[in-house]
């Protein structure tokens, strides 16, 4: 049977790792502040979008990406976004892309996207508005319930062949922290990774780095699809973003074989996240 491979839509970055990644696969965008995780997701679900909204610009990436796969891969492009939420509504979402990066980002997401917002404010607007969230009464088993409930029914709707970006897995467990324990959490993340590959997809879903401890960290790590680190380095007397796989079936030995160990990475306002170098082991191509 033909494997699947789904663009990430950052022409910069598909064309180094043949076409995109394993459809199916859940990643997880693990980073420091500020190195590029939130906007490589940003940048995929908005170049995605772009796509969709000219059906001329997908066919000819679609021809030239078609090129790079093995005899055995198909390409497959989502059919819309979905984009989850603990944290922010759509429209701040969609404020912060306009400020960020050229009109054009916005403007494509806005009409290929379903966000569901999962604060509790959105989910229980009974509360007064007026208060400070942080001051509110603690949210109760119910309502920390009602959150995972909505969550698992947005997801099982939306998210069958298309790309999802849950924002984020740190916000997700600080809001059901009294429902739910560790090994929830890491249950949670493993039937997420079995789902996926029935949705036949893209999910990414975002962590910020130092969150938990290392061993926590290496234990979310060990039950996903793919991990992406991104991270600041020194070179010389400036600071610069880039980005490894420290994991990720079905493209690691690709990675391995072109001795590829880093991706020097940079955000624009005109084209988002882009690879701008591949690091390789010195001496190899």
């Amino acid at each position: 049977m033909p494997l699947n491979r789904i663009p990430t839509a950052i022409p910069t970055l598909d064309t180094i790792i043949k076409g995109g990644f394993p459809s199916g696969s859940l990643v997880l965008l693990i980073g420091d502040a500020g190195a590029g995780s939130t906007e490589f997701a940003y940048t995929s679900a908005a170049l995605h979008s772009m796509l969709k909204k000219k059906p001329e610009i997908m066919r000819t990436a679609s021809d030239q990406l078609k090129l790079l796969l093995q005899n055995n891969e198909n390409l497959k492009f989502p059919e819309s976004i979905c984009y989850i939420s603990f944290t922010h509504t759509k429209e701040d979402l969609l404020a912060e892309l306009g400020h960020a990066f050229t009109p054009d980002f916005p403007e494509a997401l806005s009409g290929n996207l379903f966000f569901k917002d999962l604060s509790p404010t959105s989910l229980f607007p009974s509360r007064n508005k007026e208060d400070w969230m942080s001051i509110k009464t603690l949210k109760s088993i119910d309502e920390e319930r009602e959150i995972m409930k909505e969550l698992v029914s947005t997801l099982d709707a939306n998210a069958p062949g298309n790309l999802v970006v849950i924002d984020s897995l740190t916000s997700l467990f600080r809001s059901c922290s009294t429902y739910m324990c560790w090994n929830d959490y890491v249950a949670f993340l493993e039937e997420l990774q079995r789902r996926a590959k029935k949705w036949d997809g893209l999910v990414f879903v975002l962590l910020g780095r130092g969150v938990f401890d290392r061993m926590r960290e290496e234990e979310l790590m060990g039950v996903v699809d793919g991990v992406l680190v991104f991270e600041w380095f020194e070179e010389g007397f400036s600071r610069q973003q880039a980005m490894y796989m420290k994991k990720f079936r079905g493209l690691m030995p690709h990675i391995a074989r072109d001795f590829i160990i880093r991706f020097d990475t940079m955000v624009t306002n005109t084209d988002g996240f882009v690879v701008t170098n591949v690091k390789r082991i010195f001496g190899r191509k």
